[in-house]
């Protein structure tokens, strides 16, 4: 008897994990990227929330941020005066598509990311993007 317990026992905790690791974190697409932008110019963008798994699935009721991060000189890199703003997107008519409006303030190597917003199942995931160049602003 007590090994047909500990064996059904593995079983359901087998289930229950394929079950809760199944579709549990996203992907994102993003609708543009910000390279060619001058400081203070906004990069609009819409971004695409996917369940893994369920490639067509897009994910509605999200709360998706932008952050960009200034990179520091190499000889300021221990600075604590890093510049960080991160942006929220907003649902758009399309489910599982949200739009930021992002604005860097000053010319310079950025960094940008996006925090899916997925918490459901413990998946939510921030996706990185390749460093751009931000031009001095025209004015």
């Amino acid at each position: 008897m007590r090994k047909q317990l500990i064996t059904v026992a593995a079983a359901l905790a087998l289930v229950c994990a394929s079950t809760a690791l199944a579709g549990g974190w996203a992907t994102v697409k993003l609708s543009s990227s910000p390279k060619g932008l001058s400081a203070g110019e906004p990069w609009v963008v819409d971004i695409r929330v996917l369940q893994h798994g369920l490639a067509s699935q897009p994910l509605c009721c999200l709360s998706p941020t932008v952050t960009i991060r200034k990179v520091a000189a190499a000889r300021s890199a221990s600075s604590s005066s890093a510049v960080s703003k991160t942006f929220r997107a907003k649902a758009t008519s399309r489910v599982g598509v949200y739009r930021a409006r992002v604005v860097f303030p000053s010319a310079g190597t950025w960094r940008y990311e996006v925090f899916d917003g997925f918490i459901q199942y413990g998946g939510a995931r921030t996706h990185k993007f390749a460093p751009v160049k931000v031009a001095p602003s025209d004015t």
